[in-house]
């Protein structure tokens, strides 16, 4: 692949927004400062770039009012050959953590045939600009877990077709593509209040792996502390189980130790059986649900006998023993398919003006994990 220079790259990527916005003769191009920002570059290099476009009859510069369009450029149906990946994290956890390696089998599953994939890691890379992309000849990005509004905003500038992955959000015009969580949480409660539960224990806490650590050139507050899945399911799960007239305890944790799970059955144990005490536990996962199932077991406590346990989220095997546990297992591999099935639409028609949000949805599993509430 040809190395670009500077001032090239410049050029290409002020013709890509172009392209992909329809600007047409007259229409106004970022500024300098906007271009230097998000390029990366310095201004004498925007100023080369641009000097070649002009040169070119693609733009026109007015002093004091800005850089204008004089020639539209028409897109070019092509194939969608290199893919980008932008990940906020390590890429090692994109093919060990289940269901992200579940998203990216979904992603290659159904990437266009003989194309390749470019995975950009922000920690270990620092901040990828759009010079970058280009520089790699992306035709197109999938964002995954990208949480960063503001980088949102600045990425619909680039002229590089892009969905975002594992994340909602109103403030830049993408596709986005995440879990029905609402509808999870909804189903779960439901099942608890068929079963008689009138007193649960949300359990949830904010897992240490995605504190905000300042990395290279990445912002100290770009990386978020806890995902936006997890903010729905607790905020929906609360509201959903008091819908339902269910009394419900958070038990959510700002921060997650060694102890938490043990200290929750410690509590569970201590209340068994007393007016009043929790029937039974929604966790915000499976890995909750299991390793709190093993404590209580630790404590001679049944489940579902003495109190019944289950998780919103699931994914893959939901096999514990010979038992299952009752939860909504997500299609994670769904959700890679359906983003590569969007990015290739966005490669075909490029701009979008408001953003579009896209839910995968889940099966539920009535497993052996929850029973109906038994009489003290």
């Amino acid at each position: 692949m040809p190395i670009l220079s500077l001032p090239l790259k410049v050029s290409s990527c002020v013709k890509e927004i172009i392209c992909a916005r329809g600007m047409q003769p007259g229409d106004i191009l970022p500024s300098y400062t906007e271009l230097v920002r998000d390029l990366a570059v310095s201004y004498v290099t925007v100023k080369r770039g641009l000097d070649d476009l002009e040169n070119e009859g693609v733009i026109q510069r007015i002093p004091s009012r800005g850089t204008f369009v004089t020639r539209a450029i028409k897109q070019v149906p092509r194939s969608m050959k290199h893919i980008g990946v932008i990940y906020p994290m390590d890429r090692h956890l994109l093919f060990h953590q289940q269901y992200l390696a579940d998203i990216m089998t979904g992603i290659t599953q159904d990437a266009p045939p003989f194309s390749d994939m470019h995975i950009f890691s922000l920690r270990e890379d620092g901040m990828v600009h759009a010079a970058q992309i280009n520089e790699w000849a992306i035709d197109g990005v999938i964002l995954l877990g990208v949480e960063n509004d503001d980088y949102l905003r600045t990425f619909t500038k680039w002229g590089t077709p892009g969905v975002v992955v594992d994340y909602c959000s109103q403030a830049a015009p993408l596709d986005y593509v995440a879990c029905d969580n609402a509808a999870a949480v909804r189903q779960m409660a439901a099942h608890l209040a068929a079963l008689g539960h009138r007193c649960v224990v949300y359990l949830a806490g904010h897992p240490q792996a995605l504190e905000r650590i300042p990395v290279g050139n990445l912002p100290d507050t770009f990386l978020e502390r806890d995902s936006s899945d997890r903010r729905e399911r607790h905020s929906a799960g609360l509201r959903a189980l008091r819908e339902c007239n269910i009394l419900t305890e958070d038990w959510t944790l700002p921060q997650v130790n060694a102890t938490w799970i043990s200290a929750a059955a410690d509590e569970l144990r201590r209340r068994a059986r007393t007016p009043g005490c929790p029937t039974a536990v929604l966790t915000d996962n499976n890995d909750i649900a299991v390793r709190l199932m093993a404590e209580l077991a630790n404590r001679g406590m049944r489940v579902p006998e003495d109190v019944s346990v289950c998780a919103v989220a699931s994914v893959g095997d939901t096999a514990i023993g010979e038992r299952r546990l009752t939860c909504c297992r997500f299609d994670f591999v769904g959700m890679g398919r359906k983003a590569i099935a969007l990015l290739t639409e966005r490669h075909q028609t490029r701009w979008l003006k408001e953003p579009r949000e896209h839910r995968i949805g889940f099966e539920f599993v009535e497993g052996q994990t929850t029973g109906p509430v038994i009489p003290p």
